[in-house]
């Protein structure tokens, strides 16, 4: 959630700055209770629509496919995830379905069709850079 938080924030942050400074501005011309108008949206409007992003993401299927064990084959058609655990189907990426690749210092993060931020985030202890640089290869080549 740290890594799409930072990407929302990224896409979004003049809609979320906006109203606070535009409260500020009110304040000091008209009236000095915009200023409490201003905190109000910084501080219950704003984690308000973070925790909507954490629910609508957070809880995605591809959410829980980057947390639970699995082992993952790569080759030129897709990304394979088998699970450990067995009530769990095993589910194939190819790479049409893959957007974009975000490489981060800790995780390697397979931006999906569909959603904006939906995503299948890797570790990046398990993956090696070489491997990494590969699948955005055959990702742009999908595309």
């Amino acid at each position: 959630m740290r890594h799409l938080c930072l990407l929302f924030l990224a896409d979004n942050w003049l809609w979320m700055v906006l109203p606070v400074a535009l409260c500020a501005i009110l304040a000091a011309w008209i009236d000095v209770r915009f200023i409490i108008v201003a905190l109000m949206v910084l501080f219950i409007a704003m984690p308000m629509i973070l925790s909507l992003l954490y629910f609508y993401y957070g809880f995605s299927p591809e959410a829980r496919w980057s947390i639970m064990e699995k082992d993952v084959d790569i080759n030129n058609e897709g990304a394979t995830m088998t699970f450990t655990d067995p009530r769990m189907k095993t589910h194939a990426i190819r790479w049409d379905d893959v957007r974009e690749i975000i490489i981060k210092n800790d995780a390697l993060l397979l931006m999906l069709n569909g959603k904006r931020y939906t995503c299948l985030m890797l570790p990046s202890s398990a993956v090696d850079p070489d491997v990494a640089q590969a699948i955005g290869q055959l990702v742009a080549q999908a595309h």
